[in-house]
């Protein structure tokens, strides 16, 4: 499965740990491919540079290390999202065919989408996690 994350997923993720950053090993360790598009990308490194500015630039290089796929970002804006701001990160899920956004913001899981499915990391973390109990 192809997932896009979005800005607040690798912030909780790689600053903060908890159960975001368990799913995301989790993910590494899967066959699941992991996206960040250059507007996420970005996006992630303006809020280090402004919450953390001492440790951002280690963390982005670090990241960077990191098994993601980096991906352009789509020209052009697709899909209709009641925060605008939210729709480059759509245009982009769409733009490259993934099959999942994961994010925690609320506009996007209150979106209904069809196509791609919208998850938060706890709600992907608890499905998983299921699934390995019923193993």
């Amino acid at each position: 499965m192809k997932i896009l994350l979005d800005t607040n997923v690798l912030i909780s993720a790689l600053i903060f740990g908890g159960k975001a950053g368990q799913l995301l090993s989790m993910l590494f360790d899967s066959e699941h491919e992991l996206y960040v598009s250059e507007y996420v990308d970005k996006e992630f490194k303006e809020k280090l540079d402004i919450k953390w500015p001492d440790k951002s630039q280690r963390i982005y290089e670090l990241y960077h290390k990191m098994a993601f796929h980096f991906c352009e970002s789509s020209k052009s804006q697709m899909g209709e999202l009641r925060d605008v701001k939210d729709i480059p990160v759509l245009s982009d899920a769409l733009y490259h065919e993934v099959d999942m956004i994961l994010t925690g913001d609320k506009d996007f899981l209150e979106a209904d989408l069809e196509h791609p499915l919208v998850f938060s990391p706890a709600m992907l973390y608890g499905y998983l996690t299921r699934d390995e109990e019923l193993e």
